[in-house]
């Protein structure tokens, strides 16, 4: 199978790939990406959530804490990297909720979604990236699915971490 390179950028890769499906070959236009992490933050029944501008979806969105995984780096160093940036907070241990695949029709990337416990304040907080415009609150978990269900929390990766939270809480 061959692949041709369409175009090179920062965040991703375009590529079209040769593919054989039920004997016929085809065509397939793929997004290669690093993947990213996303952290799931909750304590006293409030879940840590980043308002920030969305350019591909045209609005402020509330979503977890996130970023992409730099080339060779492992998941979790990206998750305590961005925890720092993005909130200021470090935590102790992090647990592997899920990995998924947001969109296989069409991307290679993986979500790395984590639960961090332990959380505190950093010493000395990385800067934001260049362009990013982020303030974090603290959610109350029954409102964030109020959110969900009145769809202004629309972020895949949000609506994982706030419903297994949910989950996690009625399961103690």
């Amino acid at each position: 199978m061959r692949e041709k390179e369409i175009y090179h950028g920062h965040v991703f890769d375009v590529i079209q790939k040769e593919v054989e499906i039920d004997g016929r070959e085809c065509i397939r236009d793929l997004v290669v990406h690093h993947g990213g992490v996303a952290l799931s933050c909750v304590k006293d029944h409030q879940i840590l959530l980043v308002r920030q501008t969305r350019t591909a979806a045209d609005a402020i969105t509330l979503e977890i804490p996130a970023g992409t995984i730099e080339p060779h780096e492992k998941p979790d160093v990206t998750g305590l990297r961005e925890l720092n940036e993005e909130a200021g907070l470090t935590c102790e241990k992090m647990n592997l909720i899920t990995a998924f695949w947001p969109t296989p029709g069409y991307s290679t990337e993986v979500i790395y979604v984590y639960e961090c416990l332990g959380l505190s304040e950093v010493n000395q907080r990385r800067p934001l990236d260049e362009g990013e415009d982020i303030t974090s609150l603290w959610m109350d978990l029954d409102e964030a699915k109020r959110a969900i269900e009145e769809g202004s929390i629309r972020d895949g990766k949000t609506i994982i971490a706030i419903y297994h939270a949910l989950l996690k809480e009625k399961d103690h």
